[in-house]
């Protein structure tokens, strides 16, 4: 899980944040190839905005990431989606098409196109809030979440109320947990199978 810079006639850089991908970049990079989910439990969209405010073009490379969260991505600027189980002819292309500042086209970004609507209709979580869902999606109880975060267990408690209106203000119900859980997948806080 991570970043790599790529000048196609020049250096090459990899990092695994964005934030230490941006310190020690040094140089006019063509192509930033940014894995969805990298280490520091980063939001995908937030990477990409960062990348290409420096210039950069984004090609995501992932290994099935829900398209709601790619289609954020695109929305944020990437330029295109390349999955991990693609041939490696095909990763080349990609990094040659968008390198060009085109946008590298094909079924994963037809998937998250579609999904792009969709994806504005994702609420906007803070941070502590997003901290909340992972841990209570991933199965613990708002005690333990509590203790965890060190905070008081009515506050878990307040946190959950928060997010369900949001989601039901953004017309997508999590009044169970089982459907908190499934809405915090299908927007990339969590990952089918939680691990």
């Amino acid at each position: 899980m991570l970043a790599t810079l790529l000048a196609l006639d020049g250096p090459a850089a990899e990092a695994l944040t964005v934030s230490e991908l941006e310190q020690d970049a040094d140089g006019d990079f063509d192509v930033v190839i940014l894995d969805v989910r990298l280490e520091d439990g980063s939001e995908p969209a937030d990477n990409v905005r960062r990348l290409a405010a420096h210039g950069w073009n984004v090609l995501l490379y992932t290994h099935e990431a829900p398209p709601r969260v790619l289609g954020r991505c695109l929305n944020a600027g990437a330029r295109g989606v390349v999955g991990k189980h693609e041939d490696w002819p095909v990763l080349a292309e990609a990094v040659r098409t968008v390198a060009r500042g085109e946008d590298f086209v094909n079924a994963e970004w037809a998937r998250a196109v579609e999904a792009m609507t969709a994806a504005d209709r994702a609420p906007h979580l803070s941070e502590r809030e997003l901290q909340v869902v992972k841990l209570y999606a991933a199965g613990l109880p708002a005690k333990s979440v509590a203790r965890r975060l060190g905070i008081a267990e009515d506050t878990v408690k307040e946190f959950l109320r928060r997010v369900r209106r949001k989601y039901a203000a953004a017309g997508r119900p999590a009044d169970t947990k089982a459907t908190l859980t499934l809405r915090a997948i299908e927007d990339g806080h969590v990952r089918a199978g939680l691990d």
